[in-house]
Formats: structure tokens, sequence, C-alpha cells
């Protein structure tokens, strides 16, 4: 673990910390940064493209727009409940659950969040390169090599410079996307208006729904990352609300504009729809607002995949850790970004959300319940120490874990794997919301017998923290 330093890092130098815990002489900032920093990385073509997934199914724009409002409410509400734990602990969002899982058994999440964050990261990548491609013309490889570049320095400079980026890209992004969204609504010629006004169904609202929540919940494994820093004393319904509403405008926003755009053009395909709406002087500003989105998109997952890999104990430095995962995210986007991306996109984001939701349903019962909203840890330290209270692995956090995955396996329907009720409900994947009821049980009922067994062995935080 690295020591931290005497005062903050500024913008013009790498960040000193890893995923060591902020003391409150080093906290800074205000709970209203939460918008921005939760808007940012949204910015991109990601949630265009998903915006527009109703449209082939025949999901007309009104059932697009109330699935995708449904399936962000939902996500953003986890994400917000991240947040929050960040000013209470001071310490990255998949270190924190070393307290449910044990030190070691912290091991497995930690992993499979660093596949999440290359992963997503790779996707800013090719979305970015694709955007760069358009902007000036430069061939995919290149684009997709530079993208990559100028992520990993952002990465490498670290939370100061990510709060900075985020807050300027949110005003430009308020301007340019304010903009398109009137030209989009004064726009006619080529909508398909049957579609533009009809739900759809149940069956692809259901569809919808599902792909835009498995996206928006993603976000609420690295939450923390960028709460942490906000002093203790922060007003933690201000600080939910800013990061609840950063996520959800920015989310809705542009996937509601990509089910839009999908209308205009035969093909469902939103991107063709900017060339529809847009005049030549306004696309080029859009896809270089995207071009700097995905930047802020891929340094925030560079950045986060940093913080699993020390989780890990991993030797190496942060920085160190960024180069690696950037430069294998690049290889992945240059292999994997070719015609059939979209359908890989779609199904990466499904397989990811099966590990994030029954992790979130330890993590909420060992924080807001088994610890009273982080009042009642063992200590800052423990969270630090192999030898000490959260040694080794706890069983009652993986067998939980392992019960959520098992439990979804018969809902999930991908293109790589369909389990029976996924096929027998038609394609629509509820396997979230199996693996998340299931994995709380457990956690909850084994929790509960261990209560009625034993003492709790733990006293009280800092008063700094309990608050």
């Amino acid at each position: 673990m690295r020591k931290s330093s005497a005062t903050p890092a500024g913008t013009t130098r790498p960040e000193p910390d890893g995923i060591n815990h902020i003391p409150d002489s080093r906290r800074h900032g205000r709970a209203r940064d939460q918008f921005s920093m939760r808007f940012s990385p949204v910015v991109y073509l990601a949630p265009v493209v998903l915006g527009g997934v109703g449209a082939p199914l025949g999901l007309g724009l009104t059932g697009s727009i109330s699935a995708i409002l449904a399936g962000n409410a939902l996500g953003a509400l986890a994400t917000a409940l991240c947040a929050i734990m960040g000013p209470r602990l001071g310490m990255p969002q998949i270190t924190m659950s070393r307290s449910a899982f044990g030190y070691h058994g912290n091991y497995i999440p930690a992993a499979l969040g660093i596949m999440l964050f290359v992963g997503y990261y790779s996707i800013g990548v090719v979305l970015g390169a694709r955007s760069m491609d358009g902007l000036v013309g430069l061939p995919y490889t290149p684009a997709a090599i530079l993208v990559a570049a100028l992520s990993i320095v952002i990465a490498i400079f670290g939370y100061n410079l990510l709060q900075v980026l985020g807050r300027w890209l949110t005003y430009l992004s308020l301007a340019v996307f304010l903009t398109i969204t009137v030209m989009l609504l004064t726009h006619r010629t080529g909508y398909a208006l049957p579609a533009a006004s009809g739900g759809g169904g149940l069956h692809a609202w259901l569809i919808v729904c599902t792909i835009v929540f498995s996206y928006t919940v993603s976000w609420s494994i690295y939450a923390s990352d960028y709460s942490r820093y906000l002093p203790a004393s922060s007003s933690y319904r201000r600080m939910f609300g800013f990061a609840f509403g950063g996520i959800f405008t920015a989310t809705s926003w542009m996937m509601i504009m990509g089910a839009g755009l999908a209308m205009l053009v035969p093909d469902g395909s939103p991107l063709a729809g900017f060339a529809v709406v847009l005049p030549t002087p306004v696309l080029k500003i859009t896809l270089a607002t995207f071009v700097i989105g995905a930047l802020a998109h891929n340094a925030v997952n560079l950045y986060s995949g940093a913080m699993a890999a020390l989780t890990c104990d991993l030797p190496a430095s942060r920085s160190s850790v960024v180069v690696a995962g950037g430069t294998i995210g690049c290889l992945l986007a240059v292999v994997f970004g070719g015609p059939d991306f979209q359908a890989h996109f779609n199904t990466f984001l499904l397989l990811v959300s099966y590990f994030v939701m029954p992790w979130l349903a330890v993590l909420f019962i060992d924080f807001y319940w088994r610890h009273s909203a982080g009042r009642t840890y063992a200590s800052i330290a423990a969270f630090y120490d192999a030898k000490g209270p959260f040694r080794g692995i706890r069983t009652a956090a993986l067998t939980a874990f392992a019960a959520g995955l098992l439990a979804s396996a018969p809902f999930m329907a991908t293109d790589a794997y369909t389990g029976p009720l996924g096929r027998a409900l038609g394609g629509i994947d509820v396997s979230y919301g199996a693996s998340f009821l299931v994995a709380a049980a457990v956690y909850w009922t084994v929790l509960g017998a261990a209560r009625r067994r034993l003492p709790s062995p733990h006293a009280t935080v800092p008063r700094s923290l309990a608050r």
C-alpha cells in the first residue's frame, strides 16, 4: 500500500495514492461534484448505441423511452447507494468488500472486477476510435491506439484530473446535446411514425430494460473510487442525490437520443441517424465531444481497474497497472472492434451483470445492515491487514455469491448461453433479480444464524467516520 502525501495531488502531477485510506486531513471536494463525475464518463457512443436496441425488436419510441427510464432508475439507485460509502470509509469500492469476503476471499470479486474494467475500457477505445474516424478520417487501428494512449495518460494522473475533466466535459456536453436534442425534436423527415408512437410489446420492453439496467448498474462497482476523497462530514443525502442525478440524467439522455435517432433510418442505426439530423459542422462538434467522452470513460475504467488489481495485492504501482491494463485493452479493441462489435458488446453487458448483482447484495447487507452504514467496522486498518480481523476467506459471503450466480444460470439469455427459463421466457433475461435476491437471502440467513450464536466482535470506528 502506497503511503499518502501530505497534501492532495493536483492535476499537474500523478496522484500518489493507490487503494490506501484517505485521511480526513487530505479530504477535499463537494457533494455536487458527484453529478459531473457520474455524468461525464457516460457521454460517449455506447449508451447512444444501446438506446437504439429497441428499434430492431419492434419497440417504438414510447416503449423504448419507458424501458430506458426504468432500467436506468434501478441502475442509478444501486450506483448512488455505493457512492455514499466513499466518504464514510475513504477507500475504493472493491476494497470495501474485504469485510464481507475476507482479505483473500475478496480476490475473487476483485479479479472479476478487473475483467469488467478492461472490457469496458476496450469498448470505449472502439467507440472513441470510430468517433475519431468520423471526425478526422483517421483509420481505425491508429485511431484506437491514439485513444488508448491518451486514456492511459489521463488515468495515470488520476483522481483530480478526472474530476476536472469531468466538470468541463459536463459543461460542453450540456451545450452540445441540448442543441442535438432540439434538432432531433424538430426533425421530421425519415421518421417511422407508427414505430415512434407504438409501444412494441412487453417482451421487447423487458429485453431493452434488462440491457439498459446491465449497463447502468455496472457503474456501481467503482462508485466509491470517485467519492472517497470527499470529507467524511459530507451530506450523504446531497451526495446520493447528485450521484443518482448525474448517472441517471446522462444514461437516460444519451439512450433516449439514440432511440430517437434509430427511428430516422431504415436499419435502425443511431450512428447513421446523426448524419440525417445534423449539419456537418454540428456533426463534427458532436463527434469531437464523443471522443473526449470516450477518453473520460476509458480513463475511469483504467483507474478503477488499477484499484481492483491492487486489491488483489498485485506487486506493482498504480501507474504501471494502468499502463498494462491499457495496453491489453487496446489489443482487445483492435482485435474485436470489427463488424460484429455490437453483438459482442450486448453479450458482454449481460455477462458482467451476473457477477455484479450477487456482489452488490453481499456488500449492501455487510455495509448497511451488518455494520450500520459503515459506523461499526472493527477499524480502517483492518481492511489492509492480511492477518487482521478480515483475514483469510469468509465462506458466508462466498457461499451467498456462488448461490446467486447458480440461481441466475437458468434465467440467463445471451448469445453465448441461454438457460431453460430464459428460453421459456423468450429471451427475456431476469437473472439479475434472481441472483441478487438469492445472494441476499443466503447471506442474510447465514449472518442471522451467526449473530444468534456469537456476540459481535466489532468496536466502533473513529468518531470522524461515525456520522
